[in-house]
């Protein structure tokens, strides 16, 4: 029996492009924000980190949770790995406006080395738009796919016009689109209205929220998930993931089987139980992981046995625990070849 789990902490920024501060006005009644995605959240692309409510070192989303880091000021919907990039994700527009700037070059490239954080700076949003809704209020999308930009300055855009599609271009360790919101140059958290790093107020979040319905109701949602899970007959590795994606089911044979999970936004003290059952109906292994010493923005972990699958149907399941209930479960038939 094996349980290997490996982890990696996520850091990432996005700074401003084209941004431009307009001058002071009183405040404006605000348009009602769109998502600016058209993929399915929780499904095909998910809430990886919210804005950062919390002043000072301290970190806190708008729900006073942690799906977020120091200074982050926009939501990120990530898609799984760069093969998800190659098959192009629509990033569209939030509200009706007009674009202001935007920016197409620059190369999609994790940056998850210190070489390659420093090759962005100043230039962190890596592609991306910013639009002008007019009374003050603009939207900024950045880390787009370098090519895909399908918008000019000066173009007129409604809700739902494609902007660009997902990408990781500027300082991204994972592939995805950051939407931030400013009126009159200050930052705001969309989700509750509050200027970025104002606080947290967990009982009315969303009491003030600049989100349409279906979007807020979208972003009020658990941000943790479990990103992808299968079988494999070898170690799965993080870094590997989040290029490639989830492995191909491998065939019969093999000197392991192994279960493995992705997730996001994990907390301290979930531990993760996995359970894998084989083409006769039995169980073949079940077993559960040490509590978690801390947050985790992202996560893979795997546990079997040092056997080798064999052919035919398997039904693999995985299950957060948080305080001693399932906080998410995900369970997938997979079929093994001889």
């Amino acid at each position: 029996m094996t349980h290997r789990p490996h982890h990696r902490r996520l850091a990432l920024a996005a700074a401003g492009l084209l941004a431009g501060l307009a001058s002071p006005a009183m405040a404006q009644e605000s348009p009602k924000f769109e998502l600016p995605v058209t993929c399915a959240v929780g499904t095909d692309c998910f809430v990886q980190q919210l804005p950062d409510m919390a002043a000072g070192p301290e970190t806190a989303d708008p729900f006073c949770g942690g799906a977020t880091y120091d200074g982050h000021d926009g939501i990120d919907i990530r898609v799984r790995s760069m093969r998800d990039v190659a098959g192009g994700v629509p990033v569209v527009a939030s509200a009706p406006g007009t674009v202001k700037g935007g920016r197409d070059a620059m190369p999609d490239r994790l940056a998850s080395t210190p070489e390659a954080r420093a090759a962005v700076a100043k230039v962190e949003c890596g592609n991306g738009v910013v639009i002008d809704h007019g009374n003050g209020w603009e939207t900024q999308y950045c880390h787009m796919r370098r090519g895909s930009v399908a918008v000019k300055t000066g173009d007129r855009v409604e809700t739902g016009t494609k902007l660009g599609e997902i990408g990781a271009s500027g300082m991204a360790e994972f592939p995805h689109v950051h939407l931030s919101v400013r009126r009159n140059g200050e930052k705001l958290d969309p989700v509750t209205g509050h200027a970025v790093g104002s606080g947290c107020v967990a009982d009315t979040t969303e009491a003030a929220t600049l989100f349409a319905p279906d979007a807020a109701a979208v972003l009020a949602r658990s941000t943790t998930a479990i990103l992808d899970l299968g079988l494999s007959d070898a170690a799965v590795d993080y870094d590997r993931l989040v290029v490639e994606g989830g492995p191909a089911a491998p065939k019969a044979g093999g000197a392991s089987s192994i279960v493995w999970g992705w997730f996001a936004n994990l907390r301290a003290g979930d531990t993760i139980a996995f359970r894998m059952t084989g083409p006769t109906g039995e169980v073949f292994y079940e077993g559960s992981s040490e509590p978690l010493p801390g947050n985790k923005a992202a996560y893979s972990a795997f546990a079997g046995r040092k056997r080798p699958l064999t052919p035919g149907r398997w039904t693999v399941s995985i299950e957060v625990i948080r305080d001693g209930v399932a906080a998410v479960r995900g369970e997938r038939a997979i079929d093994i070849a001889a």
